[in-house]
């Protein structure tokens, strides 16, 4: 489900701002944006967030702002520093110019690697264990807005279900006079070409006969009811991965009402066929 959550943890290391957006997908993909320090822990924030996120993609974003000292040492690169002042004086006395100090600072400034980082976190575990601290408060916020959204979602497809309910039962009701009024309306039209006789009578209960078991749709409704049962059992389930049954289910309710359509020559029954296709397809 689509989420978003946000944490910020200040400790002594610094600020440590974690930010999570969460959209829907069959399976878990997890994308992580870390500053290049914290590389080494983008495995553990993976593994953090597939212990609390079973599927979708998640986005998580890193900041971290130091406040007095950073996590890496800065040394000067004195070897490349050393070679360019000697340098520098070989160009100066060559050219007869004098030495100008600030010149060659503006030189070392712009020299590439003239600073080194050392890659080694002064204390790795420290900053792992804040960084932990705010990814945990941000799967927090962002489970907090899935639960919300997900209560939303049940309560909004729980309604469709009573809705279905109620029109499957009024299909129900309607579907057993088709045959009583099929079979007055043959009758009718029957008497008005040939005068009443046994034969005749014959002759209608054979067509009422065939209508009628054309025209039967009750192991539609059983099995369109018993669809109907599932879906409930399995919004109310434990399991969190039921999409793909529900999705397997509004199929077969799709295929059953269809069936019940075709047979149906009843105006009421077949607009509640297509109330019933509405609520389907939302």
């Amino acid at each position: 489900m689509t989420a978003y959550g946000r944490a910020c943890v200040i400790s002594p290391l610094g600020r440590f701002s974690v930010e999570m957006q969460s959209v829907n997908r069959k399976h878990l993909e997890i994308q992580t944006a870390l500053p290049p320090e914290f590389l080494r822990f983008d495995s553990d924030v993976k593994k953090w967030v597939s212990a609390v996120v079973g599927r979708g993609q998640v986005n998580v974003k890193v900041h971290v702002y130091f406040e007095e000292t950073g996590p890496l040492n800065v040394l000067p690169n004195l070897a490349l520093a050393l070679q360019i002042q000697k340098a520098w004086h070989e160009l100066a006395a060559s050219l007869n110019i004098a030495i100008d100090d600030k010149a060659l600072i503006n030189v070392l400034a712009r020299t590439e690697d003239i600073m080194l980082f050392d890659e080694e976190l002064n204390d790795e575990g420290a900053y792992k264990e804040a960084l932990h601290e705010a990814v945990v408060q941000a799967l927090q916020h962002l489970s907090l807005m899935k639960n919300k959204e997900g209560k939303a979602l049940f309560e909004d497809i729980s309604s469709r279900l009573g809705t279905l309910s109620r029109l499957i039962k009024q299909i129900a009701e309607k579907a057993p006079g088709a045959t009583t009024r099929y079979r007055e309306k043959l009758k009718e039209r029957l008497e008005e070409v040939l005068q009443a006789s046994i034969e005749n009578e014959e002759r209608l209960l054979r067509e009422v006969c065939v209508f009628a078991d054309k025209i039967d749709i009750a192991e539609e409704l059983t099995r369109f009811d018993s669809h109907l049962v599932q879906m409930d059992h399995l919004l109310k389930s434990e399991n969190q991965a039921v999409g793909k049954t529900l999705e397997f289910l509004i199929q077969e309710l799709n295929r059953e009402i269809n069936t019940i359509g075709s047979k149906s020559s009843d105006a009421d029954v077949s607009r509640y066929v297509i109330e019933v296709k509405t609520e389907l397809e939302r």
